[in-house]
Order: structure tokens, then C-alpha cells, then sequence
């Protein structure tokens, strides 16, 4: 039974409405007799050793945020070796997660279900991608879009939102950058030139299912090997009908391990795990099935 929780937030996320969402929520579950402790921190690395210990001292957790945030909450997991049902509460730029687990965007709504969830102590375990000690949840790229990405500032995504990906993107595909790339995955392993890489733990990315025949409890990558100016409709085309795995140039397949190790790389190749900066390779990755418990509602609820 949900007696005590913690309401992870971080205010320089999304839009710095966390602090808000968190004192509604806690107010609507103490008349269910639910109480609620806040955890924050200045920083990344001490949000995660806060969220580490409050694993082992709470009966839940609840995040408020984005993808970002939810891939700060499963690496403290991680590290702590530790999972406690998790609460989720839209609150950031993108928040992929919470849309393939159907939790509502407008935020009150979501916060209503969610003690609707911890009332009935019910949760669904879904899966993750394990990156060294790193979790993600949604999305992890790497090549050119992690590059572009990598250059965005945190100020910069709140101020101007999804818009300002585009603007960093025409700096850098002008120079059309690829990686050579040694990858070993349950199918074998090969080396080839990479545009972008993506590897999810859905087999879509928010609102885009773009793969929407598979249904594998395993990581999915998808490899784009060039980028072509003359393509970029083709290429948003296939995306938007989700049929990406489809277009000419693209390799897709799913495993449980990949290892992606850089051939005479010039430039560091670094991740971009749930739409932030994440290590460089070479590295593991992993599939973690039915690692993190979320609250759900049961259904029809």
C-alpha cells in the first residue's frame, strides 16, 4: 500500500512550472491520505544520488518532467540497484514516454489519474536501454542528430522549443557528417558509414509510430547511412506515414545487446540518451525488460 512519497522535480526543466505541478499533486493525494516529501537538486549528478537514496526510503516516486527527467529517476535506479513504482506527470519539452504510455499531456488531468493509480496500487513494468550506468527510457541517437542536438543549450530549448533543433540543424548538415561505426548486435556484427542512429525502447517516438507492425520486447534501431538534401521530403514522408524502416538507405533491425565502437573517427562520437548529452562511445548497450514499474490506471479506470 502507498503511503509516503517522493515528487522529484527539476525547475530549469520544460517550462519551470514543477514547483507548481508538485504542490497540486501533493495536495490531491493527501486527501487520500498519501503524503509527500519534495526532492530536488542544483545539479544532475546530485539529483541523481537524492532520487538513488529516496528508493530506498519511499513507497513510490513521482517525477515531473520530460524525458530528461525520467532518464535521471531510471539511472538513480540503476546505481541504487533499487526500483520503486513510479508516477509520472508531463512537465517537460518532449515527453515521448509518457505519450506511448497513454498518460495524458494536460498535466491536472494526469496528475487526477495518477492518484487514481497509487489508490489502487496499481503499476505496469515496462522496459528500458541501459547505456553503462546510464539509462534511457525513450530514445537514445547518435551521428549527426546527436550532434546537432548536443549543441543545443538548455536556456536555448526553453526559450525557443522544438524550433530551435531546426536552426542548429542547417549549421551543421552542410558539412554532412558521418561516422564509421563497428557494430555487434544478436544478428552478428558489420561495420558501416552512419548519418544517425536511433535506438528506442518503443517502436515509435512520440505521436510517430514508425514501426507500427513491430511489436518486439527488444531495443529497435534504426541506422539513416546518408543524407541527401534532395531526399529531406522522402525522408519526412516515410516518417510521417510510419514507414521510416522502410525508405532506401536505412537498416532496421531489433536486439537485446549492441556494441557500437568508432572506426578511425576523427571527432569524439558522443550519445544523446532521452534528448540529453550522454557519454561517448565506444559503448553497451543494453535492453532491461520490465525493469521500471510505472503507476497506471487499471483500465476502464
Amino acid at each position: 500500500m502507498i503511503q509516503r512519497v517522493g515528487i522529484f522535480y527539476n525547475d530549469q526543466a520544460g517550462h519551470s512550472q514543477s514547483a507548481r505541478l508538485a504542490r497540486q499533486f501533493a495536495a490531491k493525494a493527501a486527501k487520500q491520505g498519501i503524503q509527500s516529501d519534495y526532492i530536488t537538486a542544483p545539479s544532475v549528478d546530485e539529483a541523481i544520488t537524492a532520487v538513488a537514496k529516496a528508493a530506498h526510503r519511499y513507497d513510490a516516486l513521482v517525477a515531473i518532467g520530460g524525458d530528461g527527467t525520467l532518464n535521471l529517476v531510471a539511472t538513480a535506479f540503476l546505481r541504487a540497484k533499487k526500483t520503486v513504482p513510479l508516477g509520472i506527470i508531463p512537465g517537460g519539452t518532449v515527453n515521448n514516454l509518457a505519450h506511448q504510455l497513454n498518460i495524458p499531456p494536460l498535466p491536472l488531468i494526469a496528475i487526477d489519474r495518477l492518484v487514481t493509480a497509487m489508490t489502487q496500487d496499481h503499476t505496469v513494468s515496462i522496459g528500458i536501454g541501459q547505456c553503462g550506468d546510464h539509462a534511457f527510457v525513450s530514445s537514445l541517437v547518435f551521428g549527426a542528430l546527436a550532434d546537432i542536438s548536443n549543441q543545443v543549450r538548455q536556456q536555448e530549448k526553453r526559450k525557443f522549443g522544438p524550433i530551435v533543433y531546426l536552426a542548429k540543424g542547417v549549421q551543421l548538415l552542410v558539412t554532412n557528417r558521418s561516422y564509421r561505426i563497428e557494430m555487434i548486435h544478436d544478428g552478428g556484427s558489420e561495420t558501416s558509414r552512419i548519418w544517425t542512429g536511433l535506438v528506442t525502447t518503443t517502436n515509435g517516438v512520440g505521436r510517430v509510430q514508425y514501426i507500427p507492425d513491430d511489436e518486439s520486447d527488444l531495443l529497435h534501431v534504426s541506422l539513416l547511412h546518408h543524407f541527401r538534401w534532395n531526399e529531406t521530403l522522402t525522408y519526412l514522408r516515410y516518417f510521417l506515414s510510419g514507414h521510416f524502416d522502410q525508405m532506401k538507405g536505412v537498416t532496421y533491425f531489433t536486439t537485446e545487446k549492441l556494441r557500437l565502437v568508432p572506426v578511425n573517427a576523427k571527432h569524439t562520437i558522443r550519445l544523446r540518451l532521452d534528448g540529453d548529452k550522454g557519454p561517448a562511445l565506444p559503448m553497451t548497450i543494453r535492453w532491461r525488460p520490465r525493469y521500471l514499474p510505472v503507476l497506471l490506471p487499471k483500465e476502464g479506470k
